[in-house]
């Protein structure tokens, strides 16, 4: 039977004796599944995962950006700017999911976000620009779809 899970992610070591072992993940950054690939322990231990994920708080920049994974926006990028995104957007989270949605109609809000965006471009003007952009494609893409309406 094959079964399509969504979200699988994978390692490739080789382990000091020289054999090569792959590790799976529920996600990135998720909990690690056991079996191999397409076994019912795998399955199972996938539906387990799944079963613990948490919902992203209602009313965060969390939750707008899961909602821009999960949004045919991201689905239609190319492969690679997936990836790119997803690297930012972990940024992004890591530095505001907790914001709350609500405080984005505050006018110091985009102040708050453009000094990220300066201690980014410390490193990277360039990366601080890209970051900016794919905050400003999640925001965009919540607008439309009216996600800021939601109860904080």
């Amino acid at each position: 039977m094959f079964a399509r899970l969504k979200g699988i992610n994978s390692k490739t070591k080789t382990l000091a004796d020289g054999t090569v072992k792959t590790y799976w993940w529920a996600w990135k950054g998720g909990p690690p599944l056991e079996g191999e690939p397409g076994s019912p322990e795998f399955i199972a231990s996938y539906n387990e995962a799944i079963t613990q994920k948490v919902e992203p708080p209602p009313g965060t920049l969390l939750k707008l950006i899961r909602g821009y994974e999960e949004s045919s926006e991201f689905d239609d990028l190319a492969p690679r700017t997936k990836r790119d995104y997803r690297q930012k957007l972990a940024v992004l989270e890591k530095e505001f999911g907790d914001f709350p949605v609500a405080a984005l109609s505050d006018p110091g809000a985009r102040g708050v976000f453009k000094n990220w965006r300066d201690k980014l471009a410390k490193r990277s003007k360039r990366q601080a620009d890209y970051a900016w952009v794919v905050l400003a494609r999640v925001l965009s893409v919540a607008k439309d779809r009216r996600d800021f309406s939601q109860p904080v």
